[in-house]
């Protein structure tokens, strides 16, 4: 019996059942939350499970059982995951997406037992989560001029936020699904929407437009400023107060710290604190933030950028995307845990010729070059995003994660020699035809089948090109 993802052990039994819904729920105290048995007989289908989340997941087994075989075979399936934590991003920064098909989105997910939502509700382009102690984030930081993306260019304002009552509707959904939500607001990079409300959060004083196109920007918020990092609390103390798992992404991608190496401020914090450089100025920077949260009872989780400097907590969980290979090892070999993001495998809103099928289900998290058998432990889970520069509406969102989603969730599940892709891959048709007529866009098999070098040159370059 194939699955996706796989379940931790199949025992096959003769025949087949008359049934096809759990008739009997039993208690077993000693499986672990998300661990569950599901024995089929040929006139009784029981589940065993220590909570309602191993209940949920036998739940969600057996409904893909009754999804792809018309007829139900007898078998006992003792199943629990790989890693705790098994996430998806999606960016709703650049552009946004209605509250229906984020629960679309969401309830999918959940089918392949992915138990986390990273959800990213600010960035260079967008601020879009409200905050009641500043209205002009998002009356003002919401808003920009139009779109210039690669592939997507419109003359039209583009604007827009997540109220909270729309914030707690998703949170609620999730709820119901068993998968956290973690919010991410990034710094000190990514924040042009944020400064343009507060430029003297710079470290110049310049104006801060709302970005129109994609890239990495210089204007960062100055970390000497104390009233910059004042209004970052509150800002905080409202993302805690509505988001109530112990998660709090707080970015530290992609920040050029040109105005930093000018800046008094920067400067003195470096010097009254023996920092050796930028790198470990935003180390410095960062652990204050996340100090501040763990004192709130948070947890955070940072960029693995942030191992270009030297200092950073190990209390932070590190999110590996790509960049800093050495150094990520190292930290995951002395205690830091580690998220898997990879770039080439799990970004899914670049091109199936770019980023293949394939590649989304052969990627193996604990084969990182340089893990010890610690660091090995300390990678706790994986996370594949689809960030939205190109992408406006809701039928490509669906077309760019489905199925890639479904890949890397057998990955996040299924124990290493559980997995096969030609197993994976003889029913990953059905699976798609199977959503589709439950209203989602998923990829054709043209394009996540194997595709020549030549082709997937020609798809990456074209991805790149400007379009008319």
């Amino acid at each position: 019996m194939k699955l996706v993802p796989q379940p931790y052990k199949i025992t096959k039994l003769t025949g087949f059942s008359s049934q096809n819904e759990i008739d009997l729920f039993e208690n077993a105290p000693e499986f672990s939350e998300e661990e569950y048995e599901l024995f089929i007989s040929a006139d009784r289908i029981i589940a065993r499970a220590s909570c309602d989340k191993g209940f949920y997941y036998a739940k969600k087994t057996m409904k893909q059982i009754n999804l792809l075989y018309d007829k139900i075979p007898c078998v006992l399936i003792h199943d629990k995951p790989r890693f705790s934590y098994r996430g998806i991003m999606i960016d709703c920064a650049r552009h946004m997406f209605s509250i229906p098909e984020l629960k679309k989105m969401i309830s999918v997910a959940s089918d392949f037992k992915f138990n986390k939502l990273h959800w990213h509700l600010s960035d260079d382009q967008g601020f879009r989560l409200e905050i009641e102690g500043f209205p002009e984030l998002t009356e003002k930081g919401s808003v920009r001029k139009c779109d210039e993306f690669i592939n997507c260019k419109s003359d039209k304002e583009y604007s827009g936020y997540y109220t909270k009552k729309q914030i707690k509707e998703i949170i609620d959904f999730c709820k119901d699904n068993f998968i956290d939500v973690i919010p991410e607001f990034d710094m000190p990079g990514h924040q042009s929407a944020l400064l343009h409300v507060f430029p003297e959060f710079t470290c110049t004083g310049g104006d801060v437009e709302v970005k129109t196109k994609q890239g990495i920007f210089k204007d960062i918020i100055c970390a000497g400023n104390d009233e910059a990092r004042k209004v970052l609390e509150k800002i905080l103390d409202e993302i805690c107060e509505l988001f109530p798992y112990e998660y709090i992404h707080i970015g530290g991608d992609e920040v050029p710290k040109t105005n930093w190496k000018t800046c008094e401020k920067c400067q003195k914090i470096m010097a009254e604190n023996s920092l050796s450089d930028e790198n470990a100025l935003q180390c410095f920077f960062i652990n204050k933030m996340a100090e501040y949260l763990e004192n709130k009872g948070k947890k955070c989780i940072v960029w693995n950028d942030c191992l270009k400097g030297e200092g950073l907590s190990k209390t932070l969980t590190v999110q590996q995307w790509q960049g800093t290979a050495k150094k990520t090892a190292l930290a995951a070999n002395g205690g830091q845990k580690i998220i898997m993001s990879h770039f080439g495998a799990y970004y899914v809103d670049y091109p199936y010729g770019m980023h293949p099928l394939s590649a989304a289900y052969s990627f193996e998290p604990r084969n990182f070059r340089g893990l010890n058998s610690d660091g090995k432990k300390n990678i706790i889970g994986v996370e594949s995003p689809i960030w939205t520069e190109h992408i406006n509406n809701e039928d490509r969102l669906e077309y760019m994660c489905f199925p890639r989603w479904f890949a890397v969730a057998e990955t996040a599940w299924s124990e290493k020699q559980n997995k096969s892709f030609n197993d994976f891959y003889s029913v990953c048709g059905s699976l798609c035809e199977i959503y589709r007529k439950e209203g989602v866009n998923c990829a054709p098999e043209s394009e996540w089948k194997k595709k020549s070098p030549l082709k997937r040159l020609t798809e990456t370059i074209g991805f790149f090109l400007p379009k008319k």
